[in-house]
C-alpha cells in the first residue's frame, strides 16, 4: 500500500456537483460519459498509476472507482473527492480472484481498514522476498494490517507472484553489481519512493522499498 495525497477536488467533479438544484440532485450514479472518465482518470494520476491497495500498475480500463467507505453504509459520501480512490480489477473474468475493491466490496471497519489515505499507512505492513505481504510487528498497528490483509485479499498466490516478479527483476538485473553496495541501495531507494518523469510510481513499488531498507537495517547489526 502506498501513501495517496489528496488535494483540492479536482474542476470535474467540482463543476458535476454544482449543477444540483431544486429538480435534479447530482450522485454517483449520474456521473457518467466523459465526465466520469476524466475523474477516474485524475484519480489513477494522483496514484502515481498504481492502485490504491495493491500497487499494480492501473489504467482507466482495467481499474475502477472506488468507494473507500462503500455507497451501501455511507450514501452521503458517494460523491466526497476525499472517499473517492482508483482499485484495480474492472471486469472480472472467470476464474479470475477477487482482491483489492473488488475483494473488500461493502465491508468497512474504520477501526480496522487501514486506509492509503493516511500518511502512515505504509508502516503497517512488511514484505518478504517471495511476494508475501505481512502485518507490521508493531502491536498498535498489527491487527489493523491483518484484517487489511484478509479482507482485500492481499496475500492471494496471483499477487505473492507478481509481487515476486517485481522483486527479482531488481536483483536479476545484469546491469548491478551484487551485493548491491550501500549508495546504490540509496539510489534504488529514492527510484522507487518517486514517480517518474511521466508521473507513474514503479508497479508494487513499496515492497520492493520496503525489502530494500531492510537490507541496510541488516546490514547495519
Amino acid at each position: 500500500m502506498k501513501y495517496i495525497s489528496k488535494t483540492n477536488e479536482p474542476e470535474v467533479l467540482a463543476n458535476f456537483k454544482a449543477q444540483a438544484n431544486d429538480d435534479w440532485q447530482p450522485s454517483y450514479e449520474l456521473l457518467r460519459g466523459k465526465d466520469k472518465q476524466q475523474f477516474h482518470h485524475h484519480l489513477i494520476a494522483e496514484q502515481g498509476h498504481i492502485c490504491c491497495y495493491c500497487g499494480e500498475r492501473i489504467v482507466t480500463s482495467d481499474s475502477h472507482i472506488e468507494h473507500f467507505q462503500p455507497q451501501t453504509e455511507y450514501p452521503h459520501l458517494e460523491l466526497d473527492y476525499f472517499n473517492l480512490i482508483s482499485s484495480c480489477q474492472q471486469k472480472i473474468q472467470p476464474k479470475e480472484p477477487r482482491h483489492c475493491g473488488m475483494g473488500k466490496g461493502d465491508w468497512f471497519d474504520a477501526e480496522l481498514l487501514v486506509s492509503p489515505l493516511i500518511a502512515d499507512c505504509e508502516e503497517f505492513f512488511e514484505y518478504t522476498a517471495i511476494g508475501e505481504i505481512l502485518p507490521s510487528r508493531v502491536p498498535e498497528k498489527a491487527e489493523r494490517a491483518e484484517k487489511t490483509i484478509e479482507k482485500l485479499r492481499l496475500n492471494i498466490p496471483k499477487l505473492q507472484a507478481v509481487r515476486a516478479g517485481a522483486i527479482d527483476s531488481i536483483y536479476g538485473d545484469p546491469d548491478l553489481q551484487l551485493p548491491l553496495a550501500d549508495d546504490e541501495i540509496d539510489k534504488l531507494i529514492h527510484y522507487y519512493s518517486h514517480i517518474d518523469n511521466d508521473g507513474k510510481y514503479q508497479p508494487y513499488c513499496q515492497s520492493i522499498v520496503y525489502l530494500l531498507k531492510q537490507e541496510k537495517i541488516d546490514r547495519s547489526k
